[in-house]
């Protein structure tokens, strides 16, 4: 189970509780269309980082000229 996807984890886990399949997809869909994959999260990180560098660079420039 270790190598499963978060998504079919929670599918797995609904399931354990009781829900039946189709419950169960229908949970896993909705979970689904909010989560960010590894590679999305990190892309969404570095590119939060890019803008906090600009915006710290932005207002040391900023400091220098004035």
């Amino acid at each position: 189970m270790a190598s499963m996807s978060p998504i079919l984890r929670i599918r797995s886990a609904f399931r354990s509780f009781g829900a039946n399949s189709e419950q169960a997809d229908e949970v896993v869909s909705a979970v689904d269309e909010y989560y960010l994959g590894r590679q999305a999260f990190e892309e969404r990180i570095a590119r939060l980082m890019a803008e906090q560098r600009n915006q710290f660079l932005f207002g040391v420039l900023i400091v220098v000229l004035d």
